[in-house]
């Protein structure tokens, strides 16, 4: 299947928002799209101020992505993909919490990968 490649740029909340979730620090700095490295299945996305807080299940604390790329590949590390133009859900699940999409707001459109 094919989706966008995701970068260090793109901008997601968990599912429970306000909770930000952000790839602090990009697991490679080589591989560009829209001027910032692309996200492989090396990199962890934390998320925080998720609004789960509060109700006794615990907080979404980072995103564990599910698709990655088959084809495309940086240093031997598949890249991430978003399946569908932001805003849309995305292909991750938040952790620990009950698994759900994160929502991606903003990111690259025009690098596609398989």
């Amino acid at each position: 299947m094919t989706g966008l490649l995701l970068h260090f740029g793109a901008t997601m909340t968990c599912a429970h928002p306000p909770g930000l979730a952000n790839l602090p620090a990009p697991s490679q700095q080589r591989v560009l799209v829209s001027a910032q490295p692309v996200a492989t299945t090396a990199d962890t996305f934390l998320v925080t101020g998720c609004a789960l807080s509060g109700t006794g299940t615990p907080p979404c604390a980072s995103i564990r992505w599910t698709k990655a790329a088959a084809r495309v590949f940086v240093h031997g590390v598949p890249v991430l993909l978003q399946p569908t133009p932001p805003p849309s859900p995305g292909a991750g699940l938040g952790m620990p919490s009950p698994p759900a999409p994160p929502i991606v707001q903003a990111a690259q459109i025009r690098v596609w990968g398989m």
